[in-house]
């Protein structure tokens, strides 16, 4: 009698250990809504900084969350966010392949002089523009070079965690970064100047 209460406690014992390293799809579906809920909108974010197309971006965001469904038990606690983000990366590479060969690249000076539609507060009407001007400098950019300046200026990784990210040696991602800098500058002081022209001559 002793042996057998002994073996059913094992047996409970096993069960519940089993359930505590096989989630049930009520957790797991909880898990990823709360991933969903605490990391779409900076995923929305990056994949627009990296250069997907607003039309395509609520597509390209959800392509994230379905990779990270489908690989669910791979994503390690406190990295989620790492995860997403280089699974954005790749999604964002895809998706600039397909805009590079679906339409001609946008001449550089006429980017700034996109006519904004609906008027708004100056305020509103100036942050608007800055993006709009950030956006056309990025978008002149190589798209290795445009990666790692996003990641580093204005999503704010460190550049061990980039180089982890794109699987690239460290000195690799130092000496990318400084060209993205470089080459951020240039393009910068270009659009400036074109802007300066046009506002003479107007």
């Amino acid at each position: 009698m002793v042996a057998h209460a002994g073996s059913v406690k094992g047996t409970v014992g096993a069960a519940r250990s089993a359930d505590l390293v096989t989630p049930t799809p009520v957790v797991e579906a909880h898990g990823l809504r709360a991933l969903f809920e605490a990391h779409y909108a900076s995923i929305w974010r990056l994949l627009r900084r990296l250069g997907v197309r607003h039309a395509q971006l609520d597509d390209a965001a959800q392509e994230v969350f379905w990779v990270a469904a489908r690989r669910f038990a791979d994503i390690e606690a406190g990295r989620e966010h790492a995860f997403l983000y280089g699974v954005a990366l790749r999604v964002a590479a895809q998706e600039l392949k397909r805009q590079k060969s679906a339409d001609p690249i946008a001449d550089l000076e006429a980017v700034p002089c996109l006519p904004d539609a609906q008027p708004s507060p100056e305020e509103r009407l100036e942050q608007r523009q800055a993006r709009q001007l950030l956006d056309s400098v990025l978008d002149a950019m190589p798209p290795e070079l445009r990666t790692i300046f996003v990641l580093f200026e204005l999503e704010g990784l460190e550049v061990q965690q980039i180089a982890a990210l794109q699987e690239i040696p460290l000195g690799t991602a130092s000496s990318r970064l400084r060209r993205a800098r470089e080459e951020f500058s240039a393009i910068a002081k270009r659009v400036r100047a074109a802007l300066q022209t046009r506002e003479r001559y107007r």
